[in-house]
């Protein structure tokens, strides 16, 4: 089985090699899954580069990747939902790059026939995101009004979607290039952050504001969208200074999430969500290189994908 890890944290083109790895047995709460496509997440480049090593250890070689899509080939006894043959989305603790995955069944669904493969790998970690974001961490508490900062995202994008469908007045933020896209996916309001500023632009206009920048650099603007006694999402680092009262919220993963119930929701809308696809590489080690060289850089709106030949 065909796998590409990493032997170390580093660059890129020094780390990752490509390995051959023996099947890992099924058991009766596991599926294993042939990957046709699996995306590459700044998650994956954030491992490589040993930013996480701090508090997540990692044994060497090691296959990064949490999020693909696939078919079945095997299913433990006990599961009910998939069965061998089915086409799935998997978000998996690790270990996507390759040719197969073994995880547990809790952690996968069906994937509509309607769904595109690159669609399905790269819709994965960004809807986990937005769906609990707003579902459980802001639940009813989240207003009529949401700012959406970073809007051109993979994470932005569907936040505008979701909010959309329920009803929301979205306001967004993006770079003017990306402007076509974030009116295309439903904003209400827009302003290009590198034209304007949006702080200004809406100012106290937000009952929750989420900033969903690289490395949440909009949220002197952002505190100034909220209302006083609003909220504010970080996906990367809060505001240092907290000029505003409100309630300021740092997201993050949780056990207490269900991928199940949240992918589930994902395949239920998957004809009104849009994933902004950006790029397709052939399932090669060079495309994995390529793919984190990209994704360190200022890359295009959209998700990269490396998918298997049809």
């Amino acid at each position: 089985m065909k796998r590409f890890a990493i032997k170390d944290y580093g660059l890129a083109k020094e780390v990752f090699i490509e390995i051959e790895a023996e099947p890992r047995p099924v058991d009766e709460t596991h599926v294993r899954v042939e990957l046709l496509a699996f995306a590459i997440n700044p998650y994956d480049v954030a491992l490589r580069q040993g930013a996480m090593r701090d508090f997540r250890t990692l044994k060497f070689p090691y296959v990064l990747g949490n999020d693909g899509a696939g078919i079945v080939t095997e299913v433990g006894s006990e599961v009910t939902h998939v069965k061998v043959g089915d086409e799935v989305i998997v978000h998996a603790v690790g270990g996507t790059y390759g040719e197969e995955v073994v995880v547990p069944s809790k952690k996968i669904v069906k994937k509509p026939l309607t769904m595109s493969w690159e669609v399905a790998a790269g819709g994965v970690t960004p809807w986990l995101t937005t769906y609990n974001l707003v579902t459980h961490l802001l639940g009813d508490k989240i207003g009529e009004t949401v700012m959406v900062q970073g809007a051109s995202g993979a994470v932005g994008s569907l936040l505008v979607q979701f909010l959309k469908e329920q009803g929301k007045v979205v306001l967004a933020s993006a770079s003017k290039r990306n402007e076509g896209l974030v009116r295309q996916l439903g904003a209400d309001e827009f302003v290009a952050y590198d034209e304007a500023d949006a702080g200004a632009a809406f100012a106290d206009q937000a009952d929750t504001v989420i900033d969903a920048t690289k490395g949440g650099r909009a949220g002197e603007a952002g505190m100034e969208i909220m209302k006083t006694g609003g909220n504010f999402v970080a996906l990367n680092n809060l505001p240092s200074e907290q000029k505003k009262n409100g309630n300021y919220l740092s997201f993050g993963p949780s056990k207490t999430y269900s991928d199940f119930e949240a992918l589930t929701a994902f395949t239920e809308l998957a004809d009104k969500i849009q994933v902004n696809v950006a790029d397709v590489l052939p399932f090669a080690l060079t495309s994995v290189i390529s793919a984190h060289e990209k994704l360190e850089g200022h890359p295009s709106a959209g998700k990269i994908i490396i998918k298997k030949a049809d």
